[in-house]
């Protein structure tokens, strides 16, 4: 592959930029949700097997913020380390 045809360390840091923020809105809609159905359920008593449904549900979530979060550093590095060569 020719160097014109690799992404730039720029892009690929954007590219994973988008990516894990389409991935913590997304995160942050589903917390939400669970959020939602947590007040109302417990308000109404619910039975224990929906409250630990709720709680696996956060639990996924929470994954997938982590994986995230991993992204959003690895795009840190690479803007830090382009921005220190760009100096």
């Amino acid at each position: 592959m020719s160097d014109s045809a690799k992404a730039s360390p720029l892009s690929e840091a954007l590219e994973k930029n988008e990516e894990a923020t389409a991935e913590v809105k997304k995160a942050a809609d589903q917390l939400a949700v669970v959020h939602a159905v947590l007040d109302t359920k417990i308000s109404r008593g619910a039975p224990e097997s929906e409250v630990k449904r709720a709680v696996a549900e956060t639990k996924k979530v929470e994954k997938r913020l982590d994986e995230s979060a991993e992204k959003l550093d690895d795009v840190n590095e690479t803007l830090k380390r382009e921005a220190d060569r760009a100096r």
